[in-house]
């Protein structure tokens, strides 16, 4: 046999070897960052100029137990497979977080110990995998590469090396949308001693009366998803693809949040159906979900208001906490509108809607009131309108709203007896009363009883 014979033969019994779980590891506690920091010049050399390679390190990165030699040629390894999905060129993302799984999620997976993990996610935008591919990816001698142009064992040689450190691996994928794998290494806790327990995260529950939508096309993952987000108190309702979730969205009004993956079947991607969503439901918040890596998808870091996300695996304390936050929030377009001619009650006003979260719009009499309502056009979460308006009795602008706007929040301010204003406009449904002058948390406690903030909310 020539020499390169026996090359090829040895590459491939030490792949076989990673796959089996059978190759000698020399772990060592290793900084992730640092080796993929090094490691960056010689994967732009090995792919090319073609793809342009980023990565997001974290910072305060937990060391990993593992062979930094083995490691490194994981990466190579998945960063070939990456440029082999981008023929044309694209980009590479490598990202680098302290995770946790938890036993949640460990009882869905085999061989996976919850506890905490150096997450390293290699990203491209290539041409991604169907189904079916993906869940084949990791098998050895399975490859979609022409004959003569691939073994099939390098994505086994990264899975048998995670599996024998200990760890976990992932590989998310849609066609035409890219592929992320993820490995999680076994956290390196200090010589002598106890491995460190994860902080006891805070689960946060529903409120009553709040409904969520699940899209997912993975059946087992909806199901899981669902599960989750029923035993917060939740109520869920579901869908396997955007034309479906579009329909119980029309339907179910009392929806208040969706819940999306990115990557959908059926011609409408998360991202499209949120877009439709939000044209018909401006109130709607949206966490999306998505096994990609959360910089590989975000751009410049920001997402719009009332959005967010969650990358997979997610924890249960995790999402409890994403969705309890959304809930709470306002969208950037809530305004207050004050009626009020006033100056200085106009500024203690401003100033405690600003503390809230709210912009405010100042209006000093009845009728500058009724132009800016009609020309915001449904921004206006809710009006404060005083009772001594030079051009209107604050009482009768009341009623006048509310045969306008039969939805909109009213609150009757006034230094009279609020009482006598209750029994005058009691027939008026969504009215709050404050009496002058009010503070903060009287302002608040109005707010939240007529449901502008949660009553949960601080």
């Amino acid at each position: 046999m020539s020499a390169a014979g026996r090359f090829t033969a040895a590459a491939l019994t030490q792949r076989l070897l990673a796959f089996s779980r059978q190759q000698p590891l020399d772990p060592k506690p290793v900084d992730v960052s640092r080796l993929v920091s090094d490691l960056t010049d010689l994967l732009r050399h090995t792919i090319g100029e073609q793809v342009i390679v980023e990565t997001v390190l974290a910072g305060g990165l937990w060391r990993a137990h593992v062979d930094a030699n083995q490691l490194e040629m994981a990466l190579l390894n998945l960063t070939v497979n990456a440029k082999d999905a981008m023929p044309r060129g694209g980009k590479l993302t490598i990202e680098t977080a302290n995770a946790s799984l938890d036993e949640d999620y460990a009882r869905e997976q085999a061989e996976v110990v919850p506890g905490q993990y150096i997450m390293i996610a290699v990203t491209d935008n290539g041409v991604g995998m169907d189904q079916d591919t993906a869940s084949r990816a990791f098998e050895p001698f399975f490859t979609t590469k022409d004959v003569g142009h691939g073994t099939g064992l390098g994505l086994s040689q990264v899975y048998g090396f995670v599996k024998q450190s200990g760890g976990h691996v992932r590989i998310y994928s849609e066609h035409g949308e890219g592929t992320t794998v993820k490995l999680y290494l076994p956290r390196w806790h200090a010589d002598g001693g106890e491995a460190l327990k994860p902080a006891a995260q805070k689960v946060t529950r529903a409120h009553a009366g709040e409904v969520i939508l699940v899209v997912e096309d993975d059946r087992d993952v909806r199901a899981h998803t669902c599960n989750i987000i029923a035993e917060l108190g939740y109520s869920v309702l579901q869908a396997p693809d955007g034309k479906t979730a579009l329909a119980l969205l029309e339907q179910n009004p009392q929806i208040q949040l969706l819940f999306t993956d990115v990557g959908l079947p059926g011609g409408i991607n998360g991202r499209e159906l949120a877009e439709n969503a939000r044209k018909k439901r401006k109130d709607l918040k949206i966490l999306f979900t998505t096994g990609y890596a959360r910089n590989a998808i975000v751009h410049e870091g920001r997402l719009d208001p009332g959005v967010s996300l969650i990358t997979k695996p997610f924890a249960f304390a995790a999402l409890s906490e994403k969705l309890r936050d959304l809930l709470d929030s306002r969208a950037a377009s809530s305004v207050v509108l004050v009626v009020e001619d006033e100056p200085l009650i106009q500024m203690l006003a401003v100033t405690h809607l600003d503390e809230v979260g709210f912009v405010s719009e100042v209006s000093s009499t009845a009728s500058e009131a009724k132009s800016k309502l009609q020309f915001l056009n449904g921004a206006v979460s809710v009006a404060i309108v005083d009772v001594g308006l030079p051009d209107a009795k604050g009482d009768d602008l009341v009623r006048e709203l509310r045969a306008i706007y039969p939805s909109l929040p009213l609150i009757v301010a006034s230094g009279y007896d609020v009482a006598v204003l209750r029994e005058r406009l009691r027939h008026l449904d969504r009215v709050g009363y404050l009496a002058k002058p009010y503070t903060l948390g009287t302002l608040k406690d109005c707010l939240k009883t007529l449901g502008v903030i949660h009553p949960g909310s601080g």
